[in-house]
């Protein structure tokens, strides 16, 4: 069972200065975005959650420079009291509905995926971002972001926070994209064990930081019994059943050794693939009768491609339903191998399909664009055992970096 226990967090002193001082979690933030950061304070969470690249092998060691002097300076401080954060989301979809995802943070108990882990992993891993996160780790001794979570708690929780309304938050910002975000410190132990109880039965399934959690698993086993908090990793929890989720497809470009024009090619006579002739992709994906509709963004043109349930089947024989019924599935096993038998050199991911479509038209060999997928569909993967492909999911809003950090060690970082 999932174990989130109260720490004693690390936050900004200044409250009213928090819209420059945060940042997104490292794995979104734009190279554009970054330089952004770096330059709207000093003292922005983006010098310890994502250096600049132009920092090399020092940009670790630079990081935890950064927070030792924000440190002695007063712009952290350490809560007195080991605590868990009720964390709020308030925001407006692209449709117009307004949403809320709150949770709790907490330090969660870290355990080795497996058939009786409380923690269920629902997406494959790389191996790059898990060593730039183990290098960061090293050097800061600290969890900057918090990875994300759902369970299935049937809304248990969601009359104790509805009731912090009454209560002002410690933490109280907008960010760029109109979300408001809000957090509110939790000490009183009645009121701690409440949390804790809520989350114990789970299962959790990770939304967001895979590489995070593996990262932190193998940092505890480099440890072993030094002392400090790194058997935990700092973890938003989030009711799935009765919070206001929003998964967004995360669409792939591809680069490959193939012509572009014989990718062109082979969509048509290999995947019978039809021009959406000025049809927006969102309307031919929705409308689609396919067990797997998918879009392919070309040189000249995007392709519609209706992939069946049988050619998933045919491909990788009767797995289990749940993971068979997602299209990034369907891509990645029933049409990408017969697509490029050449290989796929690289990927690169966006939930923005013009973000795509750009890079198609810089040299990319072709992009995909997908349907998206709910928390359930996620939930039930997990739980199957089966893993997703690689950045499969894409949940929004992000979890700030920057509202609370976590301490894994007694010392300084050195």
């Amino acid at each position: 069972m999932p174990e989130l226990k109260p720490f004693k967090g690390i936050r900004y002193s200044s409250s009213a200065e928090l819209k420059d001082l945060v940042c997104p979690p490292y794995d979104v933030i734009s190279p554009d975005e970054q330089a952004l950061l770096h330059e709207r304070h000093p003292n922005n969470a983006v010098r310890l959650e994502l250096a600049r690249p132009d920092e090399g092998a020092e940009k670790y060691r630079n990081a935890a420079d950064a927070f030792r002097e924000w440190t002695a300076q007063g712009v952290l401080t350490h809560d007195d009291s080991p605590s868990l954060y009720i964390y709020r989301q308030d925001f407006t979809s692209a449709d117009g509905t307004r949403h809320r995802v709150a949770g709790v943070i907490g330090a969660l108990e870290l355990e080795p995926f497996g058939d009786d882990s409380g923690v269920l992993p629902h997406e494959k891993t790389m191996a790059g971002p898990k060593q730039d996160r183990l290098d960061l780790m090293r050097a800061l001794r600290m969890n900057v972001s918090p990875i994300y979570a759902i369970y299935r708690g049937a809304g248990g929780l969601a009359p104790f926070i509805d009731g912090l309304e009454n209560r002002p938050p410690e933490a109280r910002v907008a960010d760029d994209a109109g979300v408001l975000h809000r957090m509110w410190v939790i000490t009183a132990p009645a009121e701690v064990e409440m949390l804790t109880d809520a989350i114990r039965p789970g299962p959790l399934v990770i939304a967001d930081g895979h590489h995070r959690y593996e990262t932190a698993l193998a940092y505890h086993q480099e440890l072993g019994d030094a002392e400090g908090d790194h058997s935990t990793i700092m973890c938003l929890c989030v009711d799935a059943d009765v919070e206001g989720l929003v998964v967004l497809p995360y669409n792939r470009a591809v680069r490959s050794g193939a012509a572009p024009s014989e990718v062109t090619a082979r969509l048509r006579d290999t995947f019978g693939a039809r021009s959406l002739d000025g049809t927006p992709h969102e309307d031919a994906l929705q409308s689609s009768a396919a067990d797997h509709p998918l879009v392919f963004v070309t040189e000249n043109d995007s392709l519609l491609v209706e992939v069946s349930d049988a050619d998933v089947v045919a491909a990788v024989g009767d797995r289990h339903p749940a993971w068979r019924a997602l299209d990034v599935v369907a891509l990645h096993q029933a049409v990408l191998p017969k697509l490029v038998p050449e290989g796929v050199d690289d990927l690169s991911f966006s939930k923005d399909p013009d973000a795509i479509r750009k890079l198609v038209s810089e040299g990319w060999t072709f992009g995909a664009l997908l349907r998206a997928i709910s928390a359930a569909q996620i939930v039930d993967v997990a739980g199957s055992g089966e893993r997703m492909p690689q950045k499969a999911s894409y949940f929004w809003p992000k979890a700030l970096t920057g509202l609370v950090f976590h301490s894994l060690g007694k010392e300084e970082p050195s």
